[in-house]
């Protein structure tokens, strides 16, 4: 499920100038924020997709394949390399 967030629009008496420098810095800090996430890809090899995990009886095997499933969610999002 995708969320749209949006920011607030500012009230009319706001300087313009200032909203545009507001957007457009936080539009940079979030590139940077997922350019340092995708530096180096993820390479993944023998995941099972698996999205359930007991955490009173587990195996590494099944520890090991959430944890491939979420890396391949996050690269599908583009949230990582």
């Amino acid at each position: 499920m995708r969320v749209n967030v949006r920011l607030p629009q500012p009230s009319s008496d706001w300087e313009k100038a200032w909203g545009e420098r507001l957007v457009s810095t936080l539009e940079l800090q979030l590139s940077e924020i997922v350019s340092a996430a995708s530096v180096d890809p993820y390479q993944m090899s023998n995941v099972t997709t698996d999205r359930v995990l007991n955490a009173d009886s587990t195996t590494l095997a099944e520890v090991a394949d959430v944890l491939g499933t979420l890396i391949t969610d996050l690269k599908n999002k583009g949230v990582i390399g």
